[in-house]
């Protein structure tokens, strides 16, 4: 069951990240999760590029575009230090996603840095190209 405003977040996704998340918690009734960043506009994908928590400047980024092509997920209750929950999560999500043929890729798979809550369509870059850019709060 998601919060509402979750659920306006998974709303705002592309349509393959809906299925998958819906499908994920159809499947898995016990799993509680929230969503957070779906869409960012240029004003709070800079905020979070100085904050640190991206690492991309605005239209960098798969957050920048309707529908979004990134969710952030946490599992409930959200923790930052205990990163088993975040770990099976992603397994979930990654068995599901091939199951239904969806490309997806997540942050907790990356080299060079890791982002436990993140998912997006892969290769993002061929979904942006089908999307615009979301101007948001700039």
């Amino acid at each position: 069951m998601l919060s509402e405003k979750s659920k306006l977040n998974l709303a705002q996704a592309h349509p393959l990240l809906q299925l998958l998340v819906n499908t994920v918690i159809k499947e898995n009734p016990s799993l509680r999760l929230q969503i957070n960043d779906a869409l960012r506009g240029k004003k709070d994908q800079e905020k979070a590029f100085i904050a640190g928590r991206s690492k991309a400047h605005y239209g960098s980024s798969p957050h920048n575009y309707i529908p979004a092509i990134a969710l952030d997920i946490y599992p409930l209750p959200v923790q930052f230090t205990d990163l088993k929950p975040y770990r099976a999560m992603g397994a979930i999500f990654k068995e599901t996603a091939k199951r239904l043929a969806i490309p997806i890729s997540w942050g907790g798979d990356w080299k060079s840095i890791k982002d436990f809550p993140h998912f997006e369509l892969s290769p993002w870059t061929s979904y942006a190209k089908k999307a615009k850019l979301y101007r948001g709060n700039d």
